[in-house]
């Protein structure tokens, strides 16, 4: 049998010798297609079965699950009674005829809140018609009471804070119920068509003790207004109850992908960047993020844009614990609202915060190994009452690492030169990463809050560098190169935000503002010894000393103001205007050492940049149903940008003014369970001020890196159609063309053998995306996550003289495994796989990992203790190969993938001692943090 070493895929050859898992692969595949088989076995007998006896308790779960919706309800109100449950019924019936069915046998009634939360409660008997004879023996009244009235008021708690949604009774003098309604978002309720009469108001919330009013007379059609019930706090409360079911990993909406951090143990111990690196879509190379292999992804944490480089933005992501999060949003095509900025989408990263009344917080403690320890202590505190909020978390990170980088360059034409590097490092860092808050209702109408938050790291740099010349003839080492170097690296980042939340009108309409204020600034110095040696290992010359200190300044102010106005209830109009401010300073200090062994500055290699940039918007977002099963959303944004670049050392300049409007278009049609979706954007990708820079970054006499000030943004215009079936499988197809894209280039420096990161626009990148998600609960103890994504890139452009015709297919896929052992005891398996990926002239290896960790609950939930360990087989490299004219390289980089690690968090103080609210404009509400 002929041994297969390539593979022939749309006219390319696929080397599959370096996949050593390859055959794992293959099976793997092979079994969930099984498992796949046999789940839809299992659900059509499924289907076949009659209805059943089940608990209301598990059939709301069950419905719950299905649905996405939460359900709130005092303890005592479902009771430990069975319905008869139709299963069928469920996925092919809407939500409210399922609600209608399950609740109506046993006599409660359901409030929809909004979209995702629906309240419960008794049904009471149709208003009784009532007996003139014996009213009249019993109560006399005047003829003209038996004429109908209206009865209206208000629920208050004992601030005189509405209390939304309390269950609101009329009640006769005998304590009878004639009907029950539910009190709006201010506290407000209304009875109709009341016969005369004595009656009283019975107020019930969960959380507060009942609240009577006074006995009144209903003696005429005149409207009655009752004084406002106010309602005291119970100590015993009967505790809200979300019935929700537990949130995967990974979970899929029609415009998103949700990474639930808090609900896994995988992410026990890592960083966010070691979460985004298991995130479905989601590649990190070389600091650059991809999603569904679009480039030029923007990072959010808490709906606000962080605005540093890519390279600042992975050390900042790399210092961030990722038990501070509570999830990550992947928005692979925003609407207007947001910044058009990202041409590859958002990454938007959700901070903790504490929602309990009370004083409450959680500890937390983690330790990870892979060559050496790291160390992670973390402490959220939160303080609710009444009308203030504040909330709190702080973390502290410890840890040593190192890591190896091997490569073979091969320089061919006049002068060939062959030579191979090998450096290896060591880091000694620690970082500290603080958000203090506060929320502040003025009014039940008017919302005011304030943050601010503090992220520092530090670390101290070994590294040796080593560069090995060989002979083109021989193929023997002829000389040699070897650099000592030490760095200390330094960065702040402090951020301010004043934000504030105004409901107007009776429908709900808001008004929302945000102003933020960021600084940023860091150094890294370097200091470099190096060492020239002969083919004898003798030095050739006397040793070289070097000092290239790198510093950047960065303030940053925004204001925002954001309009929701409710047309109807199934319309509503959005608008709202930015004004953002930028300016940075970076500085490049160059110094060679002279006979004398003083360092002397080299005014070649030193530059002062001075960056500005002013973006104003406005955009306007429309949404309404076509019909009762279709949505419709589109939108249009429009930015000004102006930006001018000033070299201090040299007087060069650079600038930029330029208008461009962003139009998005959303489409959501349902049907029944499953949905379709079509969505479009424009966006545009801006160069930072690291970009622009044009002097030169001194890494080593034999690479450096430049920037470019003559770049132009780049323009991305992307489709996706997405298609949900039955809440377990999602599919989506994408395509994106992005024009004038910029990235940077590795090329030969000069004839020495050195070479040169650059950065430059190329005329256009094509990516076809195609993604597949599957969620199964295949037993009641046992749910599988699938994800798979499928790309398609082509690069075209003329660069350096040569044409530049780029194609290629990848794939990548991740398969989780949840083992519910018994209540308290979880495992999970995770087994990663990432296919060759082309980028211009780099190509990126495949490697593959296996994460594998178990979560124990103990002193009844309150403490989790986590066990795990990433990259079981240390298979998760970086490797590749740099091909571009007589520039022909290979590169290794090992990092500590294989690591081990183990937490304990515990949650601590009072209990819920007041429902949580449910606002009406959450969606807008959840941009104020």
């Amino acid at each position: 049998m002929w041994p297969i070493t390539r593979l022939l895929f749309n006219n390319h050859f696929i080397d599959l010798s370096d996949m050593t898992f390859f055959k794992y692969y293959i099976t793997i595949s092979l079994s969930i297609i099984l498992l796949l088989i046999n789940c839809a076995d299992a659900d059509a007998q499924q289907q076949e079965l009659p209805q059943s006896a089940v608990k209301l308790k598990d059939a709301l779960q069950e419905v719950s699950k299905i649905f996405h919706v939460n359900f709130m309800y005092e303890t005592d109100l479902i009771g430990k009674g069975t319905v008869e449950v139709d299963r069928r019924s469920f996925k092919t019936q809407k939500l409210e005829a399922v609600l209608k069915g399950l609740l109506k046998p046993v006599g409660i009634s359901y409030y929809p809140v909004d979209q995702e939360n629906y309240a419960l409660f008794k049904q009471v008997p149709a208003a009784i018609k009532e007996n003139p004879a014996n009213t009249t023996a019993s109560h006399p009244l005047p003829a003209d009471t038996l004429q109908s009235a209206s009865i209206s008021g208000i629920v208050l708690d004992e601030t005189n804070h509405p209390l939304e949604y309390s269950t609101v009774t009329l009640l006769k003098s005998d304590s009878s119920n004639i009907k029950s309604v539910l009190a709006d978002s201010l506290g407000r309720y209304r009875f109709k068509d009341i016969a005369g009469g004595r009656y009283l108001i019975r107020a019930t919330q969960m959380g507060y003790l009942k609240a009577y009013s006074q006995t009144f007379l209903v003696v005429t059609n005149t409207p009655v207004a009752i004084p406002a019930i106010i309602m005291a706090t119970s100590p015993n409360q009967l505790a809200e109850v979300k019935v929700v079911a537990k949130k995967p990993l990974f979970e899929r909406r029609i415009d998103r992908t949700i990474v639930n951090v808090e609900s896994s143990a995988l992410a026990a111990g890592g960083s966010v960047n070691d979460v985004l690196e298991i995130a479905p879509g989601v590649s990190v190379d070389n600091n650059q993020i991809t999603l569904k292999g679009k480039q030029g992804v923007t990072v959010m944490i808490d709906d606000k844009v962080v605005k540093l480089s890519a390279s600042q933005i992975s050390s900042l992501l790399q210092s961030m614990p990722a038990s501070s999060i509570s999830q990550i949003e992947l928005i692979s095509n925003p609407s207007a609202k947001y910044d058009a900025e990202g041409k590859g989408g958002i990454i938007n990263i959700k901070t903790k915060k504490g929602t309990n009344m009370g004083f409450n917080g959680t500890i937390t403690s983690g330790l990870t190994v892979g060559v050496y320890p790291r160390f992670t202590e973390g402490l959220t505190l939160n303080y609710k009452l009444n009308k203030l909020n504040i909330f709190s978390n702080y973390s502290y990170t410890h840890g040593k690492s190192t890591s190896s980088y091997i490569s073979h360059i091969s320089i061919s034409g006049q002068n060939p030169i062959k030579y191979d590097q090998e450096e290896n490092d060591h880091r000694n860092w620690d970082a500290h990463n603080a958000r203090l808050g506060m929320d502040y209702d003025l009014t039940a109408k008017n919302t005011i809050g304030i943050l601010g938050t503090l992220n520092t790291y530090n670390s101290v740099l070994n590294f040796k560098d080593g560069i090995y010349f060989r002979s083109n003839i021989t193929q023997q080492p002829d000389s040699s190169f070897s650099s000592v170097n030490d760095g200390r690296e330094r960065n702040r980042t402090y951020g301010f935000n004043i934000n504030s939340k105004h409901i107007l009108g009776t429908k709900g309409d808001a008004l929302l503002f945000n102003a933020d204020y960021t600084s940023y600034r860091s150094s890294l110095p370097y200091y470099y010894i190096n060492s020239y040696f002969n083919s004898s290992g003798n030095l050739s010359r006397k040793p070289e000393n070097i000092l290239n200190d790198a510093s950047v300044a960065i303030d940053l102010f925004s204001a925002k103001a954001d309009y929701s106005h409710a047309i109807s209830p199934s319309t509503k109009l959005e608008a709202g205007g930015k004004i953002a401010a930028t300016h940075s300073n970076s500085n490049i200090l160059f110094q060679t050492g002279n006979p004398a062994g003083q360092l002397v500055t080299d005014t070649n290699r030193t530059n002062t940049f001075d960056y500005h940039e002013n973006i104003s918007a406005l955009y306007i977002n429309y949404v309404t149903k076509l019909s009762e099963q279709t949505s419709f959303q589109a939108g249009l944004r429009g930015e000004n940008t102006h930006y001018s670049g000033k070299s201090v050392t040299t007087g060069q300049t650079v600038g930029r003014d330029y208008l461009q409007l962003f139009p998005s278009l959303f489409i959501l049609h349902n049907f029944g369970p499953n949905a379709l979706s079509f969505s479009y954007s424009r966006r545009i990708g801006r160069p930072s001020y690291e970009d622009l820079n044009p002097f030169i970054d001194y890494s080593s006499p034999y690479f450096y890196t430049q920037g470019n000030p003559l770049l132009k943004p780049e323009t991305t215009h992307s489709l996706e159609v997405n298609y949900n079936y039955d809440t377990d499988l999602n599919i989506s197809l994408g395509y994106s063309r992005t024009s004038d894209y910029y990235n940077y280039f590795t090329s030969l420096a000069d004839s020495s053998g050195a070479t040169k990161q650059t950065i430059d626009n190329f005329k256009q990148y094509d990516t076809w995306n195609f993604s597949i998600s599957y969620n199964k609960d295949i037993l009641k103890w046992w749910t599988l996550t699938a994800n798979g994504d499928a790309n398609y890139d082509r690069y075209q452009t003329p660069y350096l003289g040569t044409l530049i015709d780029v194609q290629r297919a990848g794939y990548s896929f991740n398969i989780l495994n949840t083992f519910q052992l018994n209540p308290k005891l979880s495992l999970e398996i995770l087994n990663l796989y990432k296919s060759k990926r082309v980028v211009l002239a780099r190509t990126i290896d495949s490697k593959y990992r296996a994460d594998a960790a178990l979560k124990y609950s103990l002193l009844k939930n309150k403490a989790t203790i986590k066990l795990g360990v990433t990259d079981i087989f240390y298979t998760y490299i970086n490797q590749g190969v740099n091909h571009f004219e007589g520039l022909y390289g290979t590169y290794y980089n090992r990092n500590e993938n294989r690591r081990f690690n183990v937490s304990l968090s515990y949650k601590f103080g009072g209990k819920v001692t007041a429902p949580k609210k449910i606002q009406s404009n959450k969606e807008e509400l959840e941009r104020i943090k």
